[in-house]
């Protein structure tokens, strides 16, 4: 074969293939990117999926923390309405201990006041509180156990809780005591 023969065919040879490598490119083209679309679409949901899922564990883990916070504020709540109930009792019980005191003192009183009355039969009009001082024992010789506790520096809370008192009413005394003393002197 002669030399441009060979020129001559290797140029149509090239030119046909030209012309048919495109068109295979351009229908290779349309399901390459078919299947790239199905990938990627498949990658799309599975991330979806994935994030569905721990959106799910996310909030599951946060209604299974508002149970126990809500049950914690129950038991908080309950235990709050037991100790009210408690404290509403000891105040009650207060109140009658102390309405009893003030009767026991009152009937303390008249009857120093009789006893007063008794002696100074001139007095004719309604008892003094000096006259109730003179027939009644000092405070000190009443809660005796008291004075000696506080004297020996127990504090106020050690006091009540010996002699079975409020807190409010051992103080009561010691400054009831103060104030019998001032007067005295």
């Amino acid at each position: 074969m002669a030399p441009w023969q060979l020129v001559v065919l290797l140029g149509a040879f090239a030119i046909v293939g030209a012309l048919i490598l495109p068109r295979r490119g351009k229908a290779a083209g349309p399901a390459s990117n078919a299947e790239g679309m199905q990938t990627a679409l498949e990658q799309f949901m599975e991330n979806m999926e994935a994030d569905n899922r721990e959106l799910i564990e996310t909030v599951t883990r946060a209604q299974l923390q508002q149970r126990q916070y809500n049950a914690e504020r129950d038991e908080r709540l309950a235990s709050l309405e037991r100790r009210i109930i408690e404290l509403e009792g000891k105040l009650s019980r207060f109140e009658a201990r102390t309405e009893e005191r003030l009767d026991q003192v009152r009937n303390a009183a008249v009857t120093s006041g009789a006893a007063v009355a008794a002696k100074h039969p001139t007095a004719g009009g309604p008892y003094k509180e000096e006259d109730v001082e003179a027939v009644a024992p000092p405070i000190r010789e009443r809660y005796a156990e008291l004075f000696d506790m506080h004297n020996q520096g127990k504090s106020i809370e050690a006091i009540a809780k010996k002699v079975g008192m409020n807190k409010g009413e051992v103080m009561l005394i010691l400054q009831l005591a103060k104030q019998e003393e001032e007067r005295r002197v």
